[in-house]
């Protein structure tokens, strides 16, 4: 039977491992509430019996629960007075133990927040003009909305005389980004064409040389498609990428309206411009 010690209303139990409900080290009068060691060098702290934070032999700091998955591990909500919630420098990684995605590629709709969800983070781009060629100009893509007008990501517009039109902007997000534009062709001779912009996530289309077709946009990445070119005429601008933005949305709405931007269809040898896409990845 290990001794009892009294230090300052303290009770303390020598050489005793201890629990969550029963601590080796508690208040007076509180027994299931204090410190205990649940393995070789890793000490935890419980409350009312159950534990709530524990550093382990590798010195991670682990909030309710017993494994850690990096340096800081959360295990439950992250919440504050306010509604605002600040991180302050973290040396390590910091991880959230529960995260869900939905991406939507195509058309229209309506976006449901899960149940329990406590955090969005949103990051979206219009759609891709298409490349020129010279029997038409760079067509525009669409914008990709989220929540109707709470987030927008226009197209690209579309190019006039050959040359590219402005990429597309974007309203609403922390950060907003406006699309890069297209390559200009050559001026005086046949081909290349110009290369289609690219968004954050890339796959801009190469402009074709002399007598070839530009490439398309990799699919949904809001970018531009490649400027086609033939022997008999100059090659001609790349198309250039939609808007782009990210956004973080706390205490978010039940549900929220959503509509895909299209890419541009590029025209002749002309690549297509790369449609819009949303990613939600959603927090609990």
């Amino acid at each position: 039977m290990a001794s009892i010690i009294k230090v300052d209303q303290i009770e303390t139990d020598v050489n005793l491992t201890g629990s969550a409900s029963a601590p080796s080290l508690y208040p007076m009068n509180d027994t299931n509430t204090g410190v205990f060691f649940p393995a070789a060098d890793t000490v935890a702290i419980s409350t009312g019996g159950t534990e709530r934070l524990r550093v382990n032999s590798s010195g991670n700091l682990v909030v309710t629960g017993t494994t850690s998955l990096s340096n800081v591990t959360v295990s439950g909500t992250v919440s504050t007075n306010t509604g605002t919630l600040t991180l302050p420098t973290i040396t390590g990684n910091l991880a959230l133990s529960t995260k869900t995605v939905q991406v939507f590629t195509s058309g229209s709709g309506t976006y449901t927040t899960p149940a329990g969800c406590r955090a969005i983070f949103v990051r979206m781009v219009g759609g891709g003009s298409s490349g020129a060629t010279y029997l038409a100009d760079n067509v525009g893509g669409g914008a990709t909305t989220f929540g109707s007008s709470f987030l927008t990501c226009n197209g690209a517009s579309a190019g006039t005389g050959g040359q590219p039109g402005a990429g597309g902007t974007a309203t609403g997000g922390d950060i907003n980004f406006t699309g890069a534009a297209g390559g200009a062709g050559t001026a005086s001779s046949a081909g290349p064409a110009g290369s289609g912009g690219s968004s954050p996530f890339g796959g801009g289309g190469i402009g074709g040389t002399t007598g070839q077709a530009g490439g398309n946009a990799a699919t949904n990445s809001g970018s531009g498609g490649g400027g086609g070119a033939v022997s008999s005429s100059v090659g001609r601008a790349g198309g250039s990428a939609g808007g782009y933005l990210e956004k973080l949305i706390t205490s978010p709405s039940a549900t929220y309206s959503y509509a895909i931007g299209a890419g541009g269809s590029g025209v002749s040898n002309a690549g297509n411009g790369g449609a819009g896409i949303i990613i939600v990845q959603e927090f609990y």
